[in-house]
């Protein structure tokens, strides 16, 4: 038995990087007019893939020159990437977004915004507080874009071209697990892309809950994906494809949600835990997903599923993922002494 395994959101070791004031990205060109309900039509800013040195490109690092030039690398975006990275919290939600324009158009994932025209507070990382609302969203592909209310500009971050992500390549993730810390920056996590498909991109950086919403960087440091589902092994983590902003701007600004979740989905309990001699203890819920929306609290000890015992997180993970998005399960739970019972109607997260 593994102690302290995390099941659909996994913990690790989080490199943190301090603070700092930050180079201005270039801007992006003018917006044309606005369309009718006040929603200006403005263009995803893309770029073109640069040219990167052989160390960031390289499947397997050749030595310790390219470790070193990795880290130098990341030493010198890191600040740049902070910045554009933003905490959310939507309603008694927290999730991560990244501005994407000087505008304030900031890009998320559905199932944290939940739904159009909903009011959310942008937590930047120089301690502002500023106020926004959240646009369209994707359901298929998990995507959401919401705009940060008040005068720019903003600091912000550029997008890949879509054909540019590919397998391999060395990425940063950044975020804020466990929700905004007004003494913590953004946290960031080094990782690898290791597959990437029209509807995902997946990746094998350590991701909490509170990083959903956030953004995936390339060592350019350009926007690649938007964290979406995160699992256990960290070989489950799945990103949404900068395509899905980039082909569906004109429907984000419309604000309305549509897409339809697609099938080959995996279901979804949104807790991360620890094992216990009687089962596990519940460390984290992520918010807006099936266990918090069913009650399921943090500090809860959950002693059986579906009427049977169990011992230890990996008991629970594998009893989880025999199901489908939509079913029901049961916890039997220890909450201050006393028991609970509680039905989760599981979700479902994109997986290959």
């Amino acid at each position: 038995m593994r102690h302290g395994r995390f099941s659909v959101l996994v913990l690790a070791v989080l490199v943190v990087f301090g603070p700092a004031v930050v180079t201005a990205a270039e801007p992006v060109s003018p917006p044309p007019p606005p369309v009718p309900r006040d929603l200006p039509v403005v263009k995803a800013p893309v770029v073109t893939r640069p040219m990167q040195p052989d160390a960031f490109t390289r499947s397997v690092p050749r030595d310790v020159s390219d470790l070193l030039a990795i880290q130098k690398r990341v030493g010198e975006i890191v600040k740049d990437l902070s910045k554009a990275t933003v905490g959310l919290r939507i309603g008694r939600g927290a999730g991560s977004g990244v501005i994407v324009s000087a505008d304030g158009y900031v890009l998320s994932a559905a199932h944290v915004t939940g739904a159009p025209n909903r009011r959310v507070v942008v937590f930047l990382s120089d301690g502002r507080t500023l106020q926004g609302r959240t646009l369209g969203l994707n359901r298929a592909l998990d995507a959401s874009v919401l705009k940060i209310e008040g005068k720019g500009p903003f600091p912000f971050r550029q997008l890949a071209r879509p054909q540019d992500v590919r397998n391999g390549d060395w990425c940063l993730a950044l975020g804020h697990p466990g929700g905004y810390q007004r003494t913590r920056p953004p946290v960031v996590r080094l990782g690898r892309v290791i597959r990437t498909e029209s509807g995902f991109v997946q990746t094998d950086c350590t991701l909490v809950g509170g990083d959903s919403g956030g953004p995936l960087f390339d060592l350019a440091g350009n926007v690649i994906g938007i964290h979406s589902r995160i699992g256990a092994p960290t070989t489950w983590n799945f990103h949404v494809p900068v395509r899905a902003y980039t082909e569906g701007w004109a429907q984000f600004l419309d604000g309305k949600a549509f897409g339809r979740p697609s099938r080959g989905r995996k279901p979804v309990l949104g807790i991360n835990g620890v094992d216990h001699d009687k089962g596990c203890t519940v460390t984290d819920v992520n918010p807006n997903m099936p266990a918090a929306k069913a009650g399921v609290k943090t500090g809860d000890l959950i002693v059986g599923i579906d009427g049977r015992d169990f011992q230890g997180f990996d008991s629970l993970f594998d009893h989880v993922q025999k199901k489908n998005p939509g079913d029901k399960l049961k916890l039997s739970i220890q909450r201050q002494g006393k028991p609970v019972e509680i039905t989760v109607t599981l979700s479902g997260g994109r997986g290959p």
